[in-house]
């Protein structure tokens, strides 16, 4: 995990990506969301009181549950895998939710690095 880390804004969330991750084709940066992909990554940032909450993913294989501190909050993480495509994400309940698909190859270290740098301080600005 030498490769050099930038950070993001989405709608007063901030967090840690590895810099080879690059705003999507199919849809940026715009608002509250964000969709960034590259070296086998696809992270998704939903910085919504309606982001995903997590909760209907237990039926996936190899689903996994924890809680997390993160900075002044608490989160909710899954993982599972499917069609070969592993899946972590955290939810700040009310907040945000992140996701990290990673491609086969791709280290399951880097996407939880990326979770676990979430800030989602209310009084951070929006750029």
């Amino acid at each position: 995990m030498g490769q050099p880390w930038s950070s993001l804004r989405v709608a007063g969330v901030a967090l840690d990506v590895p810099e080879q991750l690059a705003p999507s084709q199919e849809r940026a940066i715009e608002g509250g969301a964000a969709v960034l992909e590259g070296a086998g990554i696809r992270l998704t940032v939903d910085a919504s009181p309606f982001a995903d909450p997590l909760t209907r993913y237990t039926a996936k294989p190899g689903y996994e549950h924890w809680q997390e501190n993160v900075g002044s909050a608490t989160a909710d993480f899954v993982s599972f895998e499917e069609e070969g495509i592993r899946t972590l994400a955290a939810n700040f309940p009310g907040r945000a939710t992140a996701v990290v698909h990673l491609s086969p190859g791709a280290e399951r270290d880097t996407a939880l690095q990326i979770l676990r740098s979430i800030r989602t301080d209310q009084g951070e600005s929006n750029d």
